[in-house]
């Protein structure tokens, strides 16, 4: 006994390493020696030995509620909530605050929102738990896209919790999302007026500072994030994505460049690098970088598949495969290895291998919407009968009306000042690195979680197209669209485009979708049906792998004003060039159900 209360106080006194040594030295082995050896394991880094020890202790101690309260609790730090469920849902007979805790994190970060909602309502929590609970909640809400009850939620706060720096960062990320700028900028410059130099705050000022079209602000506030953090990643890809939009060539990628002379290299970075090279067309230089990076980092698996990217867009297409391969051995779980190899199998005509790497893919992400894509293309070039059973364009491709909203005497009143608010968006709006617009931009950010009376009227008109047509899908518990189909969605995703002339939009589909819905608010009067050459036009089938004669283009639309077309999200999808000196304007979004 007095060892263990050396070995806790050691603990205490945050000598972690001490604790390990009392423990192994006198070879004490109860549960609560267990628990303590995993919890300085867990403090020291070394989370695998940890979990080693947490899975000992459970053969022995299976219905210990402390024991499942840290090991979940460690499997949520860790980001492997697959396993803090499973072992949740097979191992605790008891519930505790914790416990529960666990499970709604666990929950809500699977996208289980149905039932981390019903849970939340059973939810009493101590004291000492309370600002978690709080914290998963505000989660909650905001995978739901409920970012007024957020605001409500933080309102109602006494101000002692208002004014605490997480729930202020919070609030100040959902007003953003909200599209209420200037508040959100207040609360995070009073935050960092209280000396706070996390680099989550300094980049979100920057990014806000973007959003208010001040991009020497954005400059400065994302260059001190890099300044105390060198390898944070979103602030080297938003910095140079300004750089990209404002046509500032020479200070262009030179965050990367500045990191790599006076730091220590570092894997994230090199990985970031590469990837903005060939988004920026780079491939000669992003040969360079990734060569090199692999003499740093050999084993290192997103830049081996980041080299392959280069190596094929250089047409070195043999020596791509070939690592594509390499990698699908060492991960046959990642998907992303899988639909790289399946492409180059495709263009070269071996479907059927190509098939295989990708229903292979399914076992592991059964709702990929590229793995489903591209098996699409497979299957119709091997004349499979499953092509009609996944894509099926009379069954799943619709066309809805807008409903005119409430307050106004003709849709067409209403789409004119929605056209009006979404052109006032554009006019600082650029073709950005990661787009699939050509001669047009794209607005960044959520557009319909914004706070705006016409964004919140279109939404309702938009919910009813979408609600029409989930209670018209078949049944099917094998096909990745009827499967997932209860009737509850949320919009994942919205942006407006505008294309001028010549613009398009290159093929691709959605992978963060399940539904894909553009609405068409406001068009040129030269796109009509009887147009040979389908100016403006969307088109459906077409892919992106450039297969000439074996391409097909199923279906084009001739979209109208007003009209909604939805879609799944694995059909691939583009337009055909616009010919007009008048703007095509559209809100797209993306659809998850809410399961």
């Amino acid at each position: 006994m007095q060892n263990f209360k050396a070995a806790l106080t050691a603990y205490n006194t945050k000598n972690f390493q001490k604790s390990l040594d009392i423990i192994d030295e006198f070879k004490l082995s109860n549960l609560d020696a267990h628990l303590l050896k995993a919890a300085s394991l867990t403090a020291l880094n070394k989370s695998d030995k940890a979990i080693e020890i947490y899975q000992f202790a459970l053969k022995n101690s299976p219905k210990s509620t402390p024991l499942l309260e840290n090991y979940t609790g460690l499997l949520c730090k860790l980001g492997d909530f697959i396993s803090c469920l499973n072992l949740l849902n097979t191992t605790a007979t008891t519930v505790s605050p914790k416990l529960t805790l666990n499970k709604l994190e666990a929950l809500i970060k699977l996208g289980h929102l149905l039932e981390a909602n019903k849970l939340v309502q059973l939810i009493n929590t101590p004291t000492n738990l309370e600002f978690r609970f709080l914290w998963l909640k505000i989660e909650l809400h905001e995978a739901l896209g409920e970012l007024d009850i957020i605001e409500n939620i933080i309102n109602k706060l006494p101000e002692a919790q208002q004014n605490n720096i997480y729930i202020s960062y919070k609030r100040a990320c959902n007003l953003r999302n909200m599209g209420r700028f200037n508040e959100a900028l207040d609360l995070l410059l009073n935050i960092e007026k209280k000396k706070s130099t996390a680099p989550e705050v300094l980049y979100l000022i920057g990014c806000i500072y973007k959003d208010l079209n001040n991009n020497q602000q954005c400059e400065r506030y994302l260059n001190q994030c890099l300044t105390i953090a060198p390898y944070y990643v979103p602030a080297h890809e938003s910095l140079n994505k300004l750089y990209y939009s404002t046509k500032n060539n020479k200070l262009f990628l030179s965050s990367y460049k500045l990191v790599k002379q006076k730091y220590e290299p570092h894997p994230v970075i090199e990985h970031s690098f590469i990837s903005q090279l060939i988004k920026s067309d780079s491939y000669e230089s992003a040969l360079d970088v990734s060569t090199n990076a692999l003499k740093l980092f050999p084993n290192d698996q997103a830049i081996l598949h980041a080299h392959s990217v280069v190596l094929g867009k250089l047409n070195d297409h043999e020596k791509a495969f070939n690592l594509l391969n390499q990698l699908v051995k060492k991960a046959p779980h990642e998907s992303r290895y899988r639909i790289d190899l399946a492409n180059y199998l495709i263009m070269n005509g071996d479907y059927i291998n190509a098939i295989v790497q990708l229903e292979s893919a399914l076992k592991y992400d059964y709702f990929n919407q590229e793995v489903w894509a591209y098996l699409s293309t497979a299957w119709r070039l091997s004349a499979n009968d499953k092509y009609h059973w996944l894509t099926n364009y009379d069954q799943y491709v619709k066309v809805f009306e807008l409903k005119k909203p409430k307050g106004y005497s003709t849709s067409g009143q209403f789409f004119e000042n929605f056209t009006d608010l979404l052109l006032n968006l554009h006019a600082h709006s650029t073709q950005l690195l990661d787009q699939s617009v050509r001669s047009g931009s794209q607005t960044e950010g959520h557009l319909l979680f914004r706070s705006n009376k016409l964004i919140n009227d279109f939404k309702h008109s938009m919910n009813n197209c979408i609600t029409s047509y989930l209670a018209n899908l078949p049944k099917d518990q094998s096909h990745p669209l009827c499967s997932r189909n209860n009737n509850a969605f949320k919009v994942n995703g919205s942006w407006s485009v505008k294309l001028g002339n010549k613009g398009f939009h290159a093929n691709h589909i959605h992978p963060a979708g399940w539904l894909s819905a553009p609405s068409y608010i406001s068009l040129p009067n030269e796109l009509n049906e009887n147009d040979t050459n389908k100016s403006g036009w969307l088109k459906l089938g077409e892919t992106c792998l450039n297969l000439k004669e074996r391409e097909e283009i199923a279906r084009s639309i001739c979209p109208k004003t007003g009209q909604m077309i939805i879609f799944p999200s694995y059909i691939w999808h583009g337009t055909y060039p616009l010919k007009s000196t008048q703007p095509r304007l559209t809100v797209p979004c993306d659809v998850m159900p809410i399961l």
